[in-house]
C-alpha cells in the first residue's frame, strides 16, 4: 500500500540537427536594468543548458549537447529567442535521438513520471499491468459464472488502469492535455487505495489538482457526488459521480491556475506573484498547454541564474 505524501519534485542524431539560434530583436524595456549579458561566464550558461535537460528530460546534456547549445547561446548573446528556441526544441522535437527516442519522447515520459509521483506516490507501471492481468482473469471467471455485473466492474477498472498507462503515449501525441493526464492519475483504484474512502478522496483531489483544501460547501457537494452519486453543480458543471468529478476538477480555472503555481514551485522553488499568475493565465487557460507554461518560466533570467 503506498503512503500519501506531499511531492512537489522533480519535476543527438548529428549537429545538424541541432536548434541554431540567432538574435533577432533588441527589447528595450523602460525603468528596467538591461542585464550585462557579456559577463556571464560559459560555466553559467552550460550549467543553465544542464540545468534545462535535467527538468525537461530528466537526464543530463551530453557533451555534444551543452557544449552545441551554450555556444548558441553566446553567439545570441543570451537573448530570449534562442533560449525559447532550445527549450522549444526539447519539448516538441520528434526526431529519433539516440538514449530519448526523441525529444518529445523523454519529455512526455518525465511529465508522466513527476505526475504519478505527485497523484499516485510514484506507483510503477508492472503494478498496472499486474493488476490488468489479474482483473482479465476475474472477468473469465465472472463470465463463466455469468455474473455480468462482476464483468462490467473489472472491465471498468482494467479501463482506469489502462487509462493511466496510455496517458504518457497519448500526451506525446498531442491526444490529451495535461488535464486529461491529471484526471486520470486520480481516476484510478490506485489513488483510490491511498486516498481510501470519499472522504479522504475529496480532500486529497483537491489538495494534489488545487494546492488547497476544499471550502466546507465544495466538500460536501464533492462528497455527495462522490459517496451517493448525487448529482451536484461543481467548478461550473454538473457531476454525478467520480469520472465526472475529476474531469470538472481537471477543466476549471482553478485548475489551471494551481499548475502555474505548481510549476514555478518546481522550477524555481517559489510561489508565483499574483502578476506572474495573470500574465500566463489567459494563454494557458485557452490552449490547455503545460509546455507554455514551463517554456515562460525557463526563458527567465531567475531560472537561468544569469545575474
Amino acid at each position: 500500500m503506498w503512503i500519501k505524501k506531499n511531492l512537489f519534485f522533480f519535476f543527438v542524431t548529428t549537429l545538424l540537427s541541432m536548434v541554431s539560434c540567432t538574435q533577432e530583436e533588441t527589447i528595450v524595456v523602460d525603468n528596467n536594468k538591461i542585464p550585462n549579458y557579456k559577463i556571464v561566464s560559459t560555466l553559467r550558461i552550460e550549467n543553465y543548458v544542464q540545468r534545462i535537460f535535467i527538468d525537461v528530460l530528466g537526464r543530463d546534456a551530453t557533451d555534444i549537447e551543452r557544449i552545441s547549445l551554450t555556444n548558441q547561446l553566446k553567439i545570441a548573446e543570451l537573448h530570449d529567442s534562442c533560449r525559447r528556441k532550445i527549450i522549444h526544441l526539447l519539448l516538441f522535437d520528434t526526431l529519433y535521438r539516440s538514449g530519448d527516442s526523441s525529444y518529445r519522447h523523454a519529455f512526455s515520459q518525465r511529465i508522466y513520471d513527476i505526475s504519478k509521483a505527485r497523484y499516485i506516490e510514484g506507483a510503477e507501471d508492472g503494478v498496472f499491468w499486474q493488476q490488468i492481468g489479474n482483473l482479465g482473469f476475474g472477468i473469465l471467471v465472472a463470465r463463466l459464472d455469468g455474473d455480468s455485473v462482476k464483468v462490467h466492474e473489472y472491465l471498468d477498472q482494467q479501463k482506469m488502469y489502462s487509462n493511466v498507462l496510455s496517458s504518457k503515449m497519448r500526451f506525446r501525441k498531442n491526444l490529451i492535455d495535461y488535464r486529461q493526464m491529471s484526471s486520470v492519475m486520480m481516476n484510478n483504484p490506485i489513488y483510490n487505495v491511498i486516498n481510501m474512502n470519499s472522504f479522504n478522496f475529496v480532500n486529497a483531489s483537491y489538495d494534489d489538482a488545487l494546492l488547497r483544501k476544499p471550502s466546507d460547501d465544495e466538500f460536501k457537494r464533492a462528497y455527495n457526488i462522490i459517496e451517493q452519486n448525487v448529482p451536484s453543480p461543481i467548478f461550473g458543471k454538473w457531476a454525478s459521480n467520480k469520472n465526472e468529478f475529476c474531469t470538472a476538477l481537471t477543466e476549471s480555472d482553478a485548475f489551471h491556475e494551481a499548475q502555474i503555481r505548481w510549476l514555478y514551485f518546481v522550477m524555481v522553488q517559489r510561489e508565483p506573484s499574483n502578476q506572474e499568475v495573470i500574465r500566463l493565465f489567459k494563454p494557458y487557460f485557452s490552449d490547455h498547454k503545460i509546455e507554455s507554461i514551463i517554456e515562460e518560466i525557463l526563458i527567465t533570467d531567475e531560472y537561468a541564474q544569469f545575474y
